[in-house]
Protein backbone atom coordinates (compact mmCIF):
# COMPACT_ATOMS: atom_id res chain seq x y z
CA UNK A 1 0.00 0.00 0.00
CA UNK A 2 1.44 3.40 -0.90
CA UNK A 3 2.21 6.06 1.71
CA UNK A 4 -0.56 8.32 0.39
CA UNK A 5 -3.07 5.47 0.62
CA UNK A 6 -1.91 4.77 4.18
CA UNK A 7 -2.39 8.41 5.13
CA UNK A 8 -5.85 8.48 3.55
CA UNK A 9 -6.92 5.73 5.96
CA UNK A 10 -5.86 7.84 8.95
CA UNK A 11 -2.58 6.07 9.63
CA UNK A 12 0.70 7.87 10.11
CA UNK A 13 3.53 6.76 7.87
CA UNK A 14 5.63 3.82 8.96
CA UNK A 15 8.73 4.83 7.00
CA UNK A 16 11.89 6.14 8.62
CA UNK A 17 12.23 9.82 9.50
CA UNK A 18 14.79 10.30 6.72
CA UNK A 19 12.20 9.58 4.01
CA UNK A 20 9.07 11.04 5.64
CA UNK A 21 10.25 13.96 7.81
CA UNK A 22 9.46 16.65 5.21
CA UNK A 23 6.55 15.34 3.21
CA UNK A 24 3.23 17.09 3.63
CA UNK A 25 0.20 16.67 5.81
CA UNK A 26 -1.03 13.50 7.51
CA UNK A 27 -3.50 12.48 10.23
CA UNK A 28 -3.58 10.02 13.10
CA UNK A 29 -5.78 9.06 16.04
CA UNK A 30 -4.81 7.43 19.34
CA UNK A 31 -6.48 6.18 22.52
CA UNK A 32 -4.48 6.95 25.64
CA UNK A 33 -5.20 5.40 29.02
CA UNK A 34 -4.55 2.56 31.43
CA UNK A 35 -7.57 0.53 30.22
CA UNK A 36 -8.62 0.04 33.87
CA UNK A 37 -12.34 0.29 34.71
CA UNK A 38 -13.18 3.85 35.70
CA UNK A 39 -9.83 5.30 34.61
CA UNK A 40 -9.75 8.38 32.37
CA UNK A 41 -9.46 7.66 28.65
CA UNK A 42 -8.12 10.33 26.30
CA UNK A 43 -8.84 10.00 22.58
CA UNK A 44 -6.95 12.35 20.26
CA UNK A 45 -7.51 13.02 16.56
CA UNK A 46 -4.52 14.90 15.14
CA UNK A 47 -3.32 16.53 11.93
CA UNK A 48 0.43 16.77 11.39
CA UNK A 49 2.15 19.37 9.20
CA UNK A 50 5.48 17.70 8.46
CA UNK A 51 7.41 20.72 7.08
CA UNK A 52 6.76 22.85 10.17
CA UNK A 53 6.46 20.08 12.78
CA UNK A 54 3.11 21.54 13.90
CA UNK A 55 0.28 19.39 15.25
CA UNK A 56 -3.36 20.36 15.81
CA UNK A 57 -6.55 18.50 16.49
CA UNK A 58 -9.24 17.56 18.96
CA UNK A 59 -9.00 15.60 22.20
CA UNK A 60 -11.86 13.94 24.07
CA UNK A 61 -11.37 12.97 27.69
CA UNK A 62 -13.89 10.63 29.29
CA UNK A 63 -14.13 9.13 32.74
CA UNK A 64 -17.22 7.03 33.59
CA UNK A 65 -16.87 7.07 37.39
CA UNK A 66 -18.34 9.52 39.86
CA UNK A 67 -18.32 12.28 39.00
CA UNK A 68 -18.54 11.30 35.33
CA UNK A 69 -16.60 13.53 32.98
CA UNK A 70 -16.64 14.29 29.28
CA UNK A 71 -14.31 17.08 28.23
CA UNK A 72 -13.36 18.20 24.72
CA UNK A 73 -10.22 20.18 23.97
CA UNK A 74 -8.75 21.90 20.93
CA UNK A 75 -5.15 20.69 20.76
CA UNK A 76 -2.11 22.57 19.47
CA UNK A 77 1.57 21.71 19.67
CA UNK A 78 4.44 20.08 17.82
CA UNK A 79 6.23 16.81 17.17
CA UNK A 80 9.81 15.81 16.64
CA UNK A 81 11.85 12.68 16.04
CA UNK A 82 14.13 11.52 18.86
CA UNK A 83 17.06 9.28 18.04
CA UNK A 84 18.31 7.68 21.22
CA UNK A 85 20.78 5.27 19.64
CA UNK A 86 21.73 4.62 16.04
CA UNK A 87 18.77 3.09 14.20
CA UNK A 88 16.44 3.57 17.21
CA UNK A 89 14.02 6.47 16.88
CA UNK A 90 10.88 7.59 18.66
CA UNK A 91 8.42 10.40 18.03
CA UNK A 92 7.72 12.97 20.75
CA UNK A 93 4.35 14.74 20.49
CA UNK A 94 3.77 17.68 22.85
CA UNK A 95 0.29 19.22 22.95
CA UNK A 96 -1.65 21.79 24.96
CA UNK A 97 -5.44 21.65 25.01
CA UNK A 98 -7.92 24.50 25.35
CA UNK A 99 -11.69 24.34 25.92
CA UNK A 100 -13.67 24.11 22.69
CA UNK A 101 -15.43 27.43 22.26
CA UNK A 102 -18.00 28.13 19.56
CA UNK A 103 -17.35 31.79 18.76
CA UNK A 104 -19.28 33.68 16.04
CA UNK A 105 -17.19 34.48 12.98
CA UNK A 106 -17.95 38.19 13.30
CA UNK A 107 -17.50 38.18 17.10
CA UNK A 108 -13.97 39.55 17.12
CA UNK A 109 -10.89 37.96 18.60
CA UNK A 110 -12.66 36.20 21.48
CA UNK A 111 -11.69 35.55 25.09
CA UNK A 112 -8.31 34.36 26.33
CA UNK A 113 -8.72 30.71 27.32
CA UNK A 114 -6.60 28.93 29.90
CA UNK A 115 -5.36 25.42 29.06
CA UNK A 116 -7.40 22.45 30.27
CA UNK A 117 -5.10 19.64 29.04
CA UNK A 118 -1.37 18.99 28.64
CA UNK A 119 -0.08 15.91 26.79
CA UNK A 120 3.37 14.45 26.16
CA UNK A 121 3.30 11.27 24.10
CA UNK A 122 6.31 9.21 22.96
CA UNK A 123 5.53 6.85 20.08
CA UNK A 124 7.53 4.02 18.56
CA UNK A 125 9.08 4.75 15.16
CA UNK A 126 6.13 3.02 13.42
CA UNK A 127 3.63 5.47 15.07
CA UNK A 128 1.42 2.57 16.25
CA UNK A 129 1.94 2.62 20.03
CA UNK A 130 3.79 4.27 22.86
CA UNK A 131 3.37 5.84 26.27
CA UNK A 132 1.99 9.17 27.39
CA UNK A 133 1.74 11.45 30.37
CA UNK A 134 -1.12 13.90 30.51
CA UNK A 135 -2.71 16.36 32.90
CA UNK A 136 -6.25 17.64 32.77
CA UNK A 137 -8.24 20.23 34.65
CA UNK A 138 -11.14 18.59 36.50
CA UNK A 139 -14.54 20.14 37.30
CA UNK A 140 -13.18 21.55 40.58
CA UNK A 141 -10.33 23.36 38.79
CA UNK A 142 -7.68 20.94 40.08
CA UNK A 143 -5.04 19.48 37.79
CA UNK A 144 -5.15 15.67 37.68
CA UNK A 145 -2.12 13.77 36.36
CA UNK A 146 -2.03 10.44 34.50
CA UNK A 147 1.44 8.94 34.04
CA UNK A 148 2.80 6.17 31.83
CA UNK A 149 -0.52 5.58 30.07
CA UNK A 150 -0.58 3.28 27.06
CA UNK A 151 -1.09 4.99 23.70
CA UNK A 152 -2.52 2.89 20.86
CA UNK A 153 -3.22 4.08 17.33
CA UNK A 154 -6.83 3.75 16.20
CA UNK A 155 -7.02 2.15 12.78
CA UNK A 156 -10.71 2.52 11.96
CA UNK A 157 -11.71 6.11 12.57
CA UNK A 158 -14.80 7.18 10.66
CA UNK A 159 -14.73 10.89 11.47
CA UNK A 160 -11.66 12.22 13.23
CA UNK A 161 -12.39 15.05 15.62
CA UNK A 162 -16.15 14.47 15.86
CA UNK A 163 -17.41 16.10 19.06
Amino acid sequence: MSTSATRAKGKAPSATPKTEARSGLFIGSWEIGSRLIGAPLLTVHLTFDAPSGAVSGIGQLAQPTSPPMHQSSRLDGDYTYLTVMPNTSHILITLTGYPVLWWPSNGGVGPVLMPNLRLRMVLEADWQSGTANFEYLDADGTWQRVESAQAQMLSNVDVAGQL
